[in-house]
């Protein structure tokens, strides 16, 4: 009886071991795969398949050495000695998912959008990981450049800050010689931002000129 007892406990003690031991190694190959998604939170999704050895009962460090594309990932694991896995994973990362179809030149709204953690370790998410438009992007100061389907998550190449002046919006133009300036109006031919440079058609004579918009609605032009 008494052998059978202490056969018990050597058992649940192995249990416990290898479950901490699982335990250990869930989170090295977490922290080893967050690396190369920056930002994501890393979840293990299924069980580890051995490719060569077996759960060390001491697992020191992982080290990623593949990711196929598919969710899954080879690594291998320093303890007492080398071993190589593959592990089932998702990466999510939180995204700006349109509730709506969103047309070109559309001005964005948060009522257009829903935020949605996506799985960024396979499929199109995966792809386009780098590009996906981040939770904190002041959604009312962008409008659509494409088209953004609905149920897709929006991009950072399918959207762009809204310009502070249009083209064909009227502009005061200053005219700069010098010590001399000169007040005229004329038309914006291009899209334009504070800072940047911007063309115009000026005045009556309808010459384009270059010069940089200094505040909303004001170019000045170095003659």
């Amino acid at each position: 009886m008494f052998f059978a007892l202490f056969a018990s406990v050597a058992a649940l003690a192995a249990v416990d071991n290898r479950k901490d031991a699982t335990d250990r190694l869930d989170s090295l190959i977490q922290s080893a795969l967050a690396k190369n998604y920056p930002g994501a939170r890393i979840e293990i999704t299924g069980a580890v398949r051995w490719i060569e050895g077996s759960l060390p009962a001491d697992p020191a460090q992982v080290r990623i050495l593949g990711d196929i594309g598919r969710g899954e990932a080879r690594f291998s694991v320093q303890g007492e000695e080398e071993v190589i896995g593959d592990v089932r994973f998702a990466a999510w990362m939180p995204a700006q998912v349109a509730v709506r179809r969103v047309m070109p030149g559309e001005r964005l709204a948060p009522e257009m959008f829903s935020l949605q953690d996506v799985n960024v370790a396979a499929g199109m998410a995966r792809e386009y990981r780098g590009v996906i438009l981040k939770k904190e992007a002041e959604l009312s100061r962008l409008e659509a450049r494409q088209t953004i389907l609905e149920g897709s998550f929006a991009m950072t190449a399918a959207v762009q800050k809204i310009p502070d002046v249009r083209r064909g919006d009227q502009v005061r133009v200053r005219l700069v010689s010098g010590s001399i300036s000169l007040i005229t109006m004329g038309t914006a031919a291009e899209p334009a931002y504070v800072a940047g440079r911007v063309r115009v058609i000026a005045g009556k004579i309808k010459k384009e000129l270059t010069g940089r918009l200094s505040a909303p609605g004001v170019v000045e032009v170095q003659l």
